[in-house]
């Protein structure tokens, strides 16, 4: 993956927006009160949710909150923002139909979290889990000017320092997506194991 546009805040605003309506939907959709709190003012209020999330399903709020806010995804997305190469335009047909999957899968995902919400085993979400991180996966593997490192490359190609000091960030950058693959299943099964035990 190469730098030089906004590829990773927008995977991180596609995934946070993406749970958040989810997250709604699926508090919405439960008629019992959630721990003293009404679902449907749950999903109509995000500060509310916000906060009664921080105070009920700390590990989902904070594995959320991490993308926002993790020094290392922070510092990475600024750097792809304020970088002196300019990339092109990421929304390509491939990137935007790939978005869609991604959302597709979340919104089927809390469908079932809602319709299932007190299974015995919270593994019975395991399939709708994988499934969310495989349409992550490919989001984030499309989600990138399909020539913006050919060109970062070309750029620096008769200055060895300079291409050694790219090579390094462009692997930083594929690192932090391995890492944020991971994150991404972790926060879907947090969801899961939290709202089973409420």
């Amino acid at each position: 993956m190469g730098k030089g546009d906004h590829v990773f805040n927008n995977v991180v605003a596609k995934l946070t927006k993406a749970f958040d309506a989810g997250l709604a939907a699926c508090f919405g959709s439960i008629k019992k009160p959630l721990r003293g709190e009404s679902g449907e003012r749950l999903a109509r209020d995000a500060n509310l949710r916000d906060a009664w999330m921080r105070r009920h399903m700390p590990r989902t709020w904070a594995a959320l909150h991490h993308f926002k806010d993790h020094p290392e995804l922070v510092i990475l997305r600024e750097k792809l923002q304020t970088t002196t190469y300019v990339g092109g335009d990421v929304n390509t047909r491939a990137y935007s139909e790939a978005c869609v999957q991604f959302e597709e899968a979340v919104n089927l995902f809390f469908e079932n979290l809602a319709r299932g919400r007190a299974p015995l085993d919270a593994n019975v979400m395991l399939p709708d889990i994988a499934a969310v991180r495989r349409a992550f996966f490919h989001m984030t593997q499309v989600a990138e000017d399909p020539g913006a490192l050919a060109r970062l490359l070309e750029h620096c190609k008769d200055n060895p320092r300079e291409r050694k000091q790219v090579d390094a960030e462009i692997e930083q950058v594929r690192e932090s997506m391995r890492w944020a693959w991971g994150r991404c299943e972790y926060l879907f099964r947090m969801v899961t194991q939290e709202m089973v035990q409420g």
